[in-house]
């Protein structure tokens, strides 16, 4: 009888441990492919973020007017000195201007690169993302390409000129190889964890069977190992994916990033039973499932603001666009208000793009106070749409009055940086409009005379 109750003891433990085992193999799995897929998405950010700064810097009607004869001339040199700024200091490849020729072909404009720089007039490889940016969308290539300087991933953003038309685009370039290390990096780090996590699942089950205390000791303190060595795997992922902990508003968020990187939710006591030690394998697949469900909510939220992303912006404008085919006017009604930092450009030239991260992430809390972060989001660099549901325009400037008052607070507050000024825009949905861009391009043109009237009454002859 005895024998029989440890063999049926046996079956039941090595069948929960399977099950463990199992859960084990597939969180990993799950996790290696978020993560790469949250690494890829953070990369892309950035380097749309560099080009949308730079292409913003660039005048359109100027950069039409290049010839390869210019060179040495002085709107040649101004365009290649902002081109140039990015080039020494941030870590590019290389970033360069690609002229939208009128039979729809493409080829180099300005490239700073010292060594070996694309020639004016000649062809460019053309991809998917190069296309789209010359329509006026910016966008990330999602395979790389080859040319004669290497193997890239790029970036491009539209530089427009008067008449709103693309004559120019910029482009980012990172080398291929190096991002596609990284995401390898990262995805190895969880692979060897999972390993290694296993090999202690299988020692578990033979230190169960063998019912021997010393053997039960031992393979705790491997446990307590296994926890440091987890808690080394969420630091790691910290660091690559969430190194902007501070611009998180979200306290949920916050408190989950700073519980996976303590490792608090493990002991590091020498357990003396099984029970234990099957609690903590439990609690980290816990946090695998949670750390996952942030990931994906990630996916949607701007990783140097908190607000909403372009791909969440995305999805609300379809929801809206869909309201407003079907005619349903009372859920269509909505109010729209168009935000840009005033003077961006002059911040980043004259105090470093740290103190310009500083100035957006200001105004994207400012904005979330006043209109709750759920309705925020921001577009590219220093532009911001809030959506807000059945409000009147009069409504939305005295929502604009508010914020005027917390902008004058922050810039008594904080004498010493430099000052923050938003431009402002807004327009409700009518029956007659078709869909949201009608309603967007009216609150774009409102902030654009806002943005005109407070740069003619700073200097009257200068330009934004």
């Amino acid at each position: 009888m005895k024998k029989s109750r440890r063999n049926s003891t046996r079956r039941n433990l090595a069948l929960a441990l399977f099950l463990l085992l199992s859960a084990n193999i597939i969180m990993g799995t799950i996790m290696a492919w978020q993560s790469k897929i949250s690494m890829q998405t953070l990369i892309q950010q950035r380097m749309l973020d560099i080009s949308n700064t730079a292409a913003s810097m660039l005048n359109g009607d100027t950069m039409k007017t290049l010839h390869r004869d210019d060179k040495g001339t002085e709107n040649y040199e101004e365009a290649m000195a902002v081109l140039r700024i990015f080039q020494e200091n941030i870590e590019l490849e290389y970033i360069y201007a690609i002229n939208v020729e009128p039979d729809g072909s493409f080829t180099f404009s300005i490239d700073p690169t010292i060594e070996d720089p694309g020639e004016f007039g000649e062809p460019v490889v053309v991809t998917d993302a190069l296309i789209q940016a010359s329509q006026g969308i910016p966008a990330v290539d999602k395979q790389p390409y080859e040319d004669a300087w290497g193997r890239f991933y790029s970036a491009y953003s539209p530089v427009y000129d008067s008449e709103w038309k693309v004559p120019v685009v910029v482009a980012v370039d990172f080398d291929a190889d190096w991002v596609d290390k990284q995401v390898s990096k990262h995805i190895m780090t969880i692979v060897i964890i999972t390993v290694f996590s296993l090999g202690i699942g299988i020692w578990l089950a033979w230190a169960i069977s063998s019912g021997s205390r010393k053997r039960a000791n031992a393979l705790n303190a491997q446990m307590a190992e296994l926890a440091g060595g987890f808690r080394q795997l969420k630091q790691v992922m910290m660091q690559t994916s969430m190194n902007k902990l501070d611009t998180i508003r979200d306290e949920s968020h916050r408190e989950l990033l700073q519980t996976l990187a303590s490792g608090q939710n493990y002991s590091d006591s020498n357990w003396n039973e099984f029970s234990e030690t099957t609690d903590n394998l439990h609690s980290m697949q816990k946090d695998l499932l949670r750390y996952i469900a942030f990931l994906n909510s990630q996916t949607y939220i701007d990783p140097l603001t908190g607000v909403g992303n372009k791909e969440a912006y995305r999805m609300q404008v379809m929801e809206l666009d869909k309201r407003i085919s079907e005619k349903k006017a009372k859920t269509a009604e909505f109010a729209i208000g168009f935000f840009d930092i005033n003077e961006l450009k002059n911040v980043n030239t004259n105090y470093g793009f740290a103190e310009g991260d500083k100035l957006m992430t200001a105004a994207a809390g400012l904005l979330s106070e006043i209109f709750q972060e759920e309705n925020v989001y921001r577009l590219v660099s220093d532009e911001f749409i809030v959506i807000l549901e059945r409000k009147t325009v009069e409504d939305m400037y005295q929502l604009f009055a508010e914020l005027e008052k917390k902008i004058q607070e922050y810039n008594k507050q904080n004498p010493k940086s430099p000052r923050l000024a938003i431009a402002m825009g807004t327009d409700v949905y009518r029956e007659e409009n078709k869909n949201y861009r009608q309603v967007f391009i009216k609150a774009e043109a409102d902030m654009r005379k806002n943005k005109k009237a407070y740069y003619n009454k700073k200097a009257p002859r200068q330009e934004f």
